[in-house]
């Protein structure tokens, strides 16, 4: 497989992210080299949109990796569920909401770590008695 500066350089904010206490700027510097490359807002510690803990730290780095690095093979420890959940945004009255700031609906379950079998396939083909879970 290929290795991409852009993997290199999240890694390194994943790496900073997990090893420094509370919200690492190293991180964020990582992060943000990757997000310029592609004009991206940057992410801050301060003001609007602000990462203010280590887990949404780890959820913007993991978003940014799904997003730089999509159907690239890369699949990470098996915490996408929980990682996908973890990013939705903030309402106006404080409440947390499934929708990104881009409105973008980031909650997932398990049925979403593999696709559906197409119906076709599995009427006719003997080998398989079931659809993938979540897609019956």
């Amino acid at each position: 497989p290929f290795l991409r500066l852009a993997d290199i350089v999240l890694i390194y904010a994943e790496a900073k992210c997990e090893l420094d206490n509370g919200v690492s700027s190293e991180a964020i510097s990582a992060l943000n080299r990757v997000r310029i490359r592609s004009n991206a807002t940057l992410a801050s510690s301060s003001g609007d949109g602000a990462i203010a803990s280590k887990q949404a730290l780890r959820s913007a780095i993991f978003e940014e990796r799904a997003k730089e690095l999509a159907l690239e093979g890369d699949s990470r420890w098996g915490i996408y569920v929980e990682v996908m959940n973890s990013i939705g945004g903030i309402n106006k009255d404080g409440s947390q909401t499934h929708y990104d700031e881009a409105g973008v609906n980031k909650h997932r379950e398990q049925r979403h770590l593999l696709f559906p079998l197409p119906s076709d396939e599995v009427s006719t083909n003997e080998a398989i008695d079931s659809n993938n879970p979540g897609w019956s």
